[in-house]
């Protein structure tokens, strides 16, 4: 997919027009690097079907104006989005972490509250007694793998 017709879907997704996506990405005064100037409404029409290509420049506006990350206009996979997410886990300040943290948390709090806030916390004892129960009737191999998946879990809740 071009990052044009990219930039046209997530127009629908917003449910705006090509007018005020125009309009609004004009209030916010991108100028462009080759003439100084703000993008006609025409110019940014051009864009939006392709016949002349978006200037880097504008990235950040058109993102701004689609209220999504710069990275979003480029990917949209699951792939790529993991990619991008480990990208920024890696490279997080300790203040992102907290912020990252607090999030996940906080959605985790809600949910347990919104489907089961009494109960909960006897499932997941049962949980381990079941677990702990029919372990001695799984074969090393996937002992291993259940090892080594749940070391990757920890290794990731703790760099969050």
């Amino acid at each position: 997919m071009e990052i044009f017709e990219r930039i046209n879907s997530l127009i629908k997704e917003n449910n705006l027009t090509k007018r005020e996506f125009a309009k609004r990405l004009r209030d916010l005064e991108p100028r462009l690097n080759s003439t100084g100037e703000i993008p006609s409404e025409k110019t940014i029409y051009k864009y939006l079907n392709g016949s002349i290509s978006i200037k880097i420049e504008l990235i950040p506006y058109i993102a701004e104006v689609l209220q999504i990350t710069e990275q979003e206009l480029f990917t949209n996979d699951e792939r790529s989005r993991k990619r991008f997410f480990q990208n920024i886990l890696k490279t997080s300040t300790p203040e992102e972490i907290e912020i990252i943290k607090n999030k996940f948390n906080l959605k985790y709090s809600e949910s347990i509250i919104i489907k089961e806030p009494t109960s909960t916390y006897n499932k997941k004892e049962k949980l381990e007694e079941e677990l702990i129960s029919l372990l001695q009737y799984a074969p090393k191999p996937l002992l291993n793998n259940f090892i080594n998946k749940l070391k990757e879990i920890k290794e990731f809740n703790e760099t969050i």
